[in-house]
């Protein structure tokens, strides 16, 4: 794909003019945006698809023997011209061979709405359908009898601002407060991708064995599904396949190759180990593991605690980033003067945004494992020391974490594709 394109499908270009305004070339003629006020009978049927991964959508409205045909980037430009109703079918037909999924006008998954927005000089007003709610200006609800009755509602909204002089000028995505159905796919849409069922792990009876489960979760999700996330743990930095892997989530390989060296592909040959006597969970982790770095293409991040690996944009955008020596406390205790804090051992990501933790290594628990606290750079001073039979484990903590997290990102990747 160039790398200029939002979309490139070899006889199809979507990409941005020197103005930066849409344009879209088929069979290497660009399409001429068309003025639409010529078209006057209302919409009688709307048709919608996404592909939601580019935040690319492709809007129909049928008006009588003609239909408005919007192509655009979600909250975002957007070419708009005019075809004949009967070539509707064929159109859809395409944009689904392109990659494009059939949502509805009102909601592209049952977690995102679509919300539409109308302008009349520099007047605007929003409407949006959410569960049994048509809403405007993004907040103001009316409760309907049904969903359909929503649809209904927000229709004949619309239709009274159309003849008021508004026009269509935006259409975007939130997300959804209330509960919405998964939308229903016509006879002609191609049937969703399937992806491998999440396979079962057994309950672990110690901490270390908790390690092992959490390993081995992210190893299953980054092998199951193979797009929109990886970790790095698990990347061959040499595999073309691998390196083109990070570039479509992160985007500058050679930087976080760079960034991540000692890191990258440490899993290759790792396999759950026999604790030695009396190691902790955490230190059990550092030898036969050694760290975690998650990174989340921002499409798939929602519901979840993002941050940037080492606070450096490039470093990667990770919800889950852990090992040893990642954060000089020590410079942060003469920095503010207090230095209490060198009690604390942070092992995760996130401090600049209070998203952190860090052993309190001032109580241990059972297993050897330090209190586990989160840690934030604008943390005013220490907590109380925890109670010793207060304290998780690590490898307890890490396993709750890590089952969250995999069935959030599992749930978004299918969501998305």
């Amino acid at each position: 794909m160039a790398t200029d394109a939002l979309l490139d499908a070899g006889d199809e270009v979507w990409s941005y003019d020197p103005k930066y305004q849409l344009q879209i070339s088929s069979g290497g003629k660009v399409a001429k945006a068309k003025k639409t006020h010529g078209v006057i009978a209302g919409v009688e049927t709307r048709h919608t698809l996404y592909r939601l991964a580019d935040s690319l959508y492709v809007d129909i409205e049928v008006r009588g023997p003609e239909a408005v045909l919007r192509r655009g980037v979600l909250n975002g430009r957007d070419v708009t011209t005019v075809i004949t109703t009967v070539d509707v079918g064929s159109t859809l037909a395409h944009y689904r061979k392109l990659g494009f999924r059939d949502g509805t006008p009102w909601h592209a998954t049952k977690t995102r709405v679509t919300l539409r927005e109308y302008r009349k000089g520099t007047a605007q007003w929003t409407i949006h359908v959410d569960g049994t709610f048509a809403l405007e200006n993004w907040k103001t609800p009316t409760k309907a009898a049904s969903r359909d009755a929503a649809i209904a509602l927000a229709e004949k909204k619309i239709a009274a601002k159309e003849r008021a002089g508004y026009t269509l000028r935006l259409i975007e995505l939130k997300d959804a407060e209330h509960a919405n159905p998964e939308p229903k796919l016509p006879k002609s849409a191609p049937s969703k991708p399937l992806f491998g069922k999440r396979p079962a792990f057994p309950k672990p009876a110690t901490a270390h064995g908790a390690v092992d489960s959490a390993i081995a979760m992210l190893r299953d999700l980054h092998s199951r599904l193979d797009r929109y996330h990886f970790i790095a743990e698990c990347i061959d930095p040499n595999s073309v396949a691998d390196r083109a892997r990070v570039e479509g989530v992160e985007g500058n390989v050679a930087f976080f190759l760079q960034q991540h060296a000692v890191r990258m592909g440490r899993w290759k040959t790792a396999r759950p180990n026999t604790p030695k006597l009396g190691e902790s969970s955490w230190s059990y982790f550092l030898r036969t593991y050694g760290s975690i770095t998650w990174i989340l293409d921002t499409q798939v991040d929602r519901g979840l605690d993002m941050f940037y690996c080492g606070n450096v944009t490039g470093g990667g955008w990770s919800c889950l980033e852990v090992a040893e020596d990642i954060y000089d406390i020590d410079s942060l205790s003469d920095a503010v003067g207090n230095p209490g804090l060198e009690v604390l051992d942070v092992f995760h990501g996130g401090w600049h945004d209070g998203k952190s933790f860090a052993f309190d290594t001032r109580t241990r628990g059972r297993t050897g494992d330090a209190a586990i606290i989160p840690f934030g750079e604008d943390l005013p001073e220490l907590p109380p020391a925890p109670r010793a039979n207060t304290v998780k484990p690590f490898g307890d903590w890490l396993l709750t974490r890590v089952l969250t997290q995999t069935k959030l990102v599992e749930k978004n990747i299918r969501e998305l594709a």
